[in-house]
């Protein structure tokens, strides 16, 4: 959760929160790749980190699939709290496929993390900043800057970042009370009126705009208990998962 002081540059000219004209509010700390990042890696390897589950016989639909893990978290140093889970996705896709089928297992795990951290009890230490204004268009940011390789300086020349001092003042007139005050559960940002941007291009960048999400259910799917059990992970039991995400140990080869 970001506060009004993440305007201001860090002892290392690095800026953690400001106001865009074309993605409103964002938090560059959400807009790291680094979670994206994880994602893309098994993606493109077709196969997961975990190695329990590299050498599972998996099917999805009938056809070769394999397992990968991904979620997102909160919590400072042991004590975290995580959304993680399997995903079936099936192999030999596109790299377009794989950017979409990625999307898709981004998005939904970042409804998923934000709406756990606006339920009880893990409200009471997040402050119910769940769906915070700035949090969905952030998360995306890094996505594209995992996906399509674009840095962060790069991310706000298109972004539109406005200065220091005309991002506080859309603080003080639209956001005073900080940006949980405004719920955005969609990944186009909620613009305010803002002094720098009254002469700027105030269009969603179409650089986060190329790619449509993946309809779980042929590419990929969540299974629907969440994770692979162990036991049947540790014996290699063949599994094939239906468009549901329904498992069934075993399959016609």
């Amino acid at each position: 959760m970001t506060s009004r002081s993440d305007i201001k540059p860090n002892d290392r000219g690095w800026r953690r929160l400001s106001y865009t004209c074309r993605c409103g509010w964002v938090d560059w700390g959400h807009a790291l790749p680094g979670s994206a990042l994880a994602l893309k890696k098994q993606l493109d390897a077709e196969r997961g980190d975990e190695p329990s589950l590299r050498h599972l016989d998996v099917r999805l639909n009938g056809k070769p699939a394999f397992v990968l893990s991904y979620g997102q978290e909160m919590g400072r140093g042991p004590l975290r709290i995580s959304t993680h889970r399997h995903w079936i996705v099936a192999k030999g896709l596109s790299d377009q496929q794989r950017e979409e089928v990625g999307l898709g297992i981004f998005m939904s795990a970042s409804h998923t993390f934000e709406t756990m951290q606006g339920s009880f009890p893990f409200s009471i230490a997040s402050g119910s900043s769940s769906f915070s204004v700035e949090d969905l268009v952030s998360n995306l940011i890094g996505f594209y800057s995992a996906f399509r390789g674009v840095s962060q300086d790069s991310m706000r020349r298109i972004c539109g970042e406005v200065g220091v001092e005309a991002s506080d003042q859309v603080w003080s007139e639209h956001t005073p009370q900080g940006l949980q005050t405004h719920r955005n559960r969609d990944f186009k940002p909620i613009l305010f009126p803002c002094g720098e941007c009254e002469k700027a291009d105030t269009s969603f960048p179409q650089e986060l705009s190329t790619l449509k999400a993946a309809t779980p259910g042929f590419l990929y799917v969540a299974p629907q208990t969440r994770f692979i059990p162990g036991m049947l992970a540790n014996a290699a039991v063949p599994l094939d998962f239906d468009s549901l995400g329904r498992m069934q140990p075993g399959f016609k080869r």
